[in-house]
């Protein structure tokens, strides 16, 4: 369990907390972070993460249990941060475009911050006196017994020049979204790590501690075109079997476009082709991986009608756009894809 995942630093209380308290503590933070009522793109997340500390704390079987888990395998840099804050590791989605030519992100990050209502006291002062919150002004409170006593917050009195903090629940701390904008170097493979030195959470002793640190792992979406594999990109591309024959110009994708090869003719398999430079970059000023092109063969379904239609069928468009599309339609649905790619590239 890592400062991160510290239950009781998740729901703002404090470890000596009553049930009653880490209830309303969780309600609270429930209810701001519901998706329903939140449309941050972290609520989510962020609300299952509540909820799961929550669950924690009503079980002192399994609260014990991932402490000691916590004492014995704690790690290295979790010992050398003592009195400083833990290190965040977050996932960071990009497409391969992104991840290959570089961008910027937004990282949203839960952190706790001074309130400012009471300036990080818990305690507010009033200009008048107020109705005592635990008495509701009468100054006697109800015990299990059914007799009443004086009530200790106000010692009787029923009103108070001094209450506790509505806004952060006498913590003197509250829960903020912090937005940190990110600039990823192109080239980075799927798995590595950028850090941003003290940018995780801030430990409980608030903006004096010292953060640790913020590792942002990069992780690839999955691409409707290429699969990668190291810094390869393998691509399955569909080919005529006119073009097999007779060889020629084949079109392919690649991250920034397209680019076309030369297939010999009379191809009896389909094989793979390797266009050196082509595949995923790499960083600074380091070689790029291979486009390993995997062509698949279409045959169209035709009948001894269709002679005249096949010897012109492969360099027809327009008026026959919709015949290739009835009779190959993988062949015709790449044909769109690979005109849009080449649209994209020229715009």
């Amino acid at each position: 369990m890592t400062r991160t995942d510290d239950p009781f630093i998740i729901l703002g209380v404090s470890a000596e907390a009553s049930r009653e308290e880490v209830q309303r503590a969780y309600r609270r933070l429930a209810m701001f972070w519901h998706p329903d009522r939140n449309p941050s793109p972290i609520a989510g997340n962020e609300f299952k993460r509540i909820h799961a500390a929550y669950e924690l704390l009503r079980d002192p079987q399994r609260l014990a249990e991932s402490r000691q888990a916590q004492t014995s395998g704690a790690t290295a840099s979790d010992t050398a941060a003592e009195g400083g804050g833990a290190d965040l590791v977050l996932a960071m989605i990009l497409t391969l475009e992104e991840a290959a030519s570089g961008c910027r992100k937004n990282v949203e990050l839960i952190d706790s911050v001074r309130c400012r209502t009471c300036a990080g006291s818990g305690r507010v002062q009033h200009d008048h006196l107020v109705p005592c919150p635990a008495c509701s002004g009468c100054g006697r409170v109800s015990r299990a017994s059914g007799r009443t006593s004086r009530c200790d917050i106000c010692a009787g009195r029923g009103y108070l020049r001094e209450t506790a903090c509505t806004d952060c629940r006498g913590s003197g701390r509250q829960q903020a979204l912090r937005t940190l904008a990110v600039t990823v170097p192109p080239g980075l493979l799927d798995g590595e790590r950028l850090r941003l030195t003290r940018q995780a959470p801030r430990p409980p002793g608030g903006e004096e501690a010292v953060a640790g640190d913020l590792y942002l792992e990069i992780r690839f979406a999955a691409h409707a075109l290429f699969v990668v594999q190291g810094r390869d990109l393998h691509c399955r591309v569909p080919v005529s079997v006119f073009r097999r024959l007779a060889g020629g110009r084949v079109e392919v994708p690649t991250l920034t476009g397209s680019v076309s090869f030369a297939l010999p003719p009379w191809a009896q398999h389909t094989g793979e082709h390797r266009l050196p430079g082509y595949g995923y970059p790499g960083k600074r000023a380091g070689a790029a991986g291979d486009l390993v092109v995997h062509l698949q063969s279409i045959d169209p379904h035709v009948g001894p009608d269709d002679i005249e239609l096949l010897e012109g069928l492969e360099g027809l468009e327009g008026r026959l756009a919709a015949a290739l599309e009835r009779r190959a339609p993988q062949l015709a649905a790449w044909e769109l894809q690979m005109r849009a790619r080449r649209q994209e590239a020229s715009g």
